[in-house]
Order: C-alpha cells, then sequence, then structure tokens
C-alpha cells in the first residue's frame, strides 16, 4: 500500500461499491457453509465526513475491531496501519482535517505469516465487524492512543481481615490537574510527565463475589478542561492452590467449564 491515497481514488471506491452499516463483515454468507472457499482479500471502507462530525479541538478515530489488519487513510494520507483483529485502537484527525474529508479505512484478511492467529477451526471474516465512533475532546485531555485504553488503570488490593481494600487509581494525560473520585471521595493531584497517581481505601469493602454477588464500583476521573473517563472495577481477592483448587475472596470456589 502506498503512504498517500488520492481523495478521488478513494470516492472512486465508493462509488464502483456497496452502501453498507457498521458493524459489517464481507464473509456473512459466504463464511458459513464450512468449505473454506470465502473470500480472503482487501475490501475499503469510504466516507466523507462533514465538518460537524470533526468539530472540537482534538478528534480521533475509535476502530473497536477490524479483521484482521487495516490502514487508515483520512484525506489521502495513511495516518495507521494496525494489525490483528481483535483489538481496538485510535488514530487522531486534528492536524490532517481539511475543506472536504474523506476516510478510507483499507482492511484485509487475506492469508499472511504477520498477524496471529495463524491457523484455527473457524471462519477467518474479514471487515469492520465492531463499532467505528469519532471522538472530540478537548486540547486538555486523557490519553487516547495508549494501546486502545481508555487512559485509566484501578487496581484494588483487598484485606480480607480488616474488609477494606486500597485502590490505586493511575490516568495518562496531555497535562493537567486530575480529579480522581471513588466510592464518594474526591483527590486532586498534578499530572507528573503525563501520568498521575492516587490511592483510595474503601473500608466495609463490598466484594465482588461471583456469580453470587458480582458488585462494581466506578472510578472516575476529571481535567480542569473538562474531559472525564470512568471506570468500573471489582474489588476481590483469589489465589490457587495446587491441591485444593481455586480460592475466591478466602474460600473454595470450584470452577466449571471450557476452554
Amino acid at each position: 500500500l502506498k503512504a498517500a491515497l488520492p481523495v478521488e481514488q478513494a470516492m472512486a471506491y465508493a462509488d464502483r461499491g456497496e452502501a453498507v452499516s457498521l458493524p459489517h463483515t464481507w464473509n456473512a454468507v459466504d463464511g458459513q457453509d464450512g468449505g473454506n472457499d470465502y473470500h480472503r482479500g482487501q475490501c475499503w471502507y469510504v466516507r466523507e465526513l462533514t465538518g460537524e462530525e470533526l468539530a472540537g479541538d482534538c478528534v480521533f478515530l475509535e476502530i473497536n475491531g477490524a479483521a484482521m489488519s487495516a490502514d487508515v487513510y483520512f484525506n489521502g494520507k495513511r495516518l495507521a496501519r494496525h494489525a490483528g483483529g481483535y483489538s481496538a485502537f485510535r488514530v487522531e484527525l486534528t492536524a490532517d482535517r481539511a475543506q472536504k474529508n474523506v476516510l478510507a479505512i483499507a482492511v484485509s484478511n487475506e492469508e499472511n505469516d504477520t498477524v496471529y492467529p495463524q491457523k484455527a477451526d473457524f471462519t477467518f471474516y474479514g471487515g469492520l465487524y465492531r463499532d467505528v465512533k469519532l471522538i472530540s475532546v478537548p486540547r486538555e485531555h486523557f490519553e487516547l492512543l495508549r494501546d486502545g485504553t481508555p487512559g485509566i488503570k484501578v487496581t484494588p488490593v483487598v484485606d480480607l481481615e480488616k474488609h477494606s481494600a486500597a485502590v490505586t487509581v493511575e490516568t495518562w494525560q496531555n497535562g493537567g490537574n486530575v480529579t480522581f473520585t471513588v466510592n464518594g471521595e474526591s483527590k486532586t493531584v498534578p499530572s507528573a510527565e503525563g501520568h498521575a497517581q492516587t490511592e483510595f481505601v474503601i473500608e466495609n469493602v463490598h466484594l465482588w463475589d461471583g456469580v453470587e454477588d458480582p458488585y462494581l464500583y466506578i472510578a472516575a476521573a476529571k481535567l480542569d478542561s473538562g474531559d472525564e473517563i470512568s471506570a468500573r472495577f471489582g474489588c476481590r481477592q483469589f489465589r490457587c492452590d495446587p491441591e485444593k483448587g481455586f480460592f475466591l475472596n478466602g474460600r473454595s470456589y470450584p470452577l466449571r467449564g471450557v476452554s
């Protein structure tokens, strides 16, 4: 693939193709019969984006699943290449916005020797089979390009004897103070080299207890610019004993299932 794709060529792809709605795979029919004769190759998704859709200080494209590899072109310029059909990724469009904006995504499920998995007993379907979104954020915002993550990490450590949990919350952002909130308590800390971190202690913690009581807390973070993110998390302790098996929150918890 070339590093640039003329906008006219991208629109020509759209004119020769058909209108589809996402999520989408081009193997919805030919990939069902188990004959291993379904289409494996490269297809293009092309869409013109309006100024309203691209409004905001910073704009990112979020692709939650492109099977099995994808190249993202915006206004003729290749901005990203992603290998792997099962992981989300984002691409910043901010600096390349123009009067007329064309997004073109080349997706491929062709056979190769670089993208995992190489062999399996299922159809290697191709397409944008999960949601694709545009995200608009202020100039001061939480990290959006870090491996497709939401920019927030929560690590709870449970003390069963004290019935408490020490919860470490971290975020990544491009500067500013971060206000964290967990279980009704808030703390504001400065960002240092794009990272902020603090700890909360939850007394009389409500444990995440498997299928009996899968209770979740929410950790939220907000910047002075107004950008905010959150993550749900459970507080639980688990361990594996080579003789007695799996333990959840201090008691034996037999695991039954497949794969």
